[in-house]
């Protein structure tokens, strides 16, 4: 199974940032501009003209010898002989970020995504007219999707694990991790059962709700 885990800011609903939902934990870039790429990662958009919604996400690659924005999609299990491929398809992307309690955890999950080497570019365009340009390197119909809700995932069968306190598999200093390790495999066998079975809510197609009192 392809599976690839990405760690990103820490929203409740990933639509834009805004004062009701801010970006936390995003590192540097989030720290100095207070959003970064990923705020629409849960945004399902028509795409091209598309009848059908898609989810397009966001994710910082750490540089490798100067070259940055890159993900290694042959590093995929499976997916070795395919590293002059410029993207790969049915992949369960799995979305992390470190929420206030310091916790790094689970919010939510493309299946069947398809993960591009290079960043892509999409604009969205609002009701006046304007437009503004925006990155992604996942893509997935938005009915592959799933948003979990924010008090959700504090629960103990989204914890994600890093290689830190493990020693010997999860996620490193970069934002990708791909779960190769034998020794992660009871791990990814649980959350993926854990996946497969959630019938919780999806917070997809929810939205912050602007504070009256501001």
């Amino acid at each position: 199974m392809r599976i690839l885990f990405l760690k990103i800011s820490s929203m409740k609903y990933y639509k834009g940032v805004c004062p009701e939902d801010p970006a936390i934990n995003g590192g540097s870039f989030v720290a100095e501009n207070g959003y970064g790429h990923e705020e629409y990662n849960f945004m399902p958009f028509l795409l091209n003209g598309e009848d059908e919604p898609v989810c397009l996400g966001f994710v910082e690659p750490k540089s490798n010898r100067g070259v940055t924005n890159t993900i290694h999609i042959e590093k995929i299990a499976g997916c070795s002989a395919l590293k002059k491929e410029p993207s790969i398809g049915d992949v369960l992307v799995i979305w992390c970020a470190t929420m206030d309690t310091g916790d790094l955890t689970v919010v939510g999950w493309y299946k069947h995504a398809e993960v591009f080497r290079e960043l892509q570019e999409w604009v969205m365009e609002f009701e006046d007219g304007s437009e503004e340009g925006h990155w992604y390197n996942v893509m997935a119909k938005a009915d592959d999707c799933v948003l979990l809700p924010f008090g959700e995932r504090n629960r103990a069968i989204w914890s994600v694990p890093t290689a830190r306190y493990t020693r010997s598999y999860g996620f490193g200093q970069s934002m990708v991790w791909f779960p190769t390790e034998p020794a992660a495999e009871g791990f990814l066998s649980r959350l993926v059962e854990n996946i497969d079975n959630y019938k919780g809510e999806n917070h997809l197609n929810a939205f912050p709700m602007p504070n009256p009192g501001k």
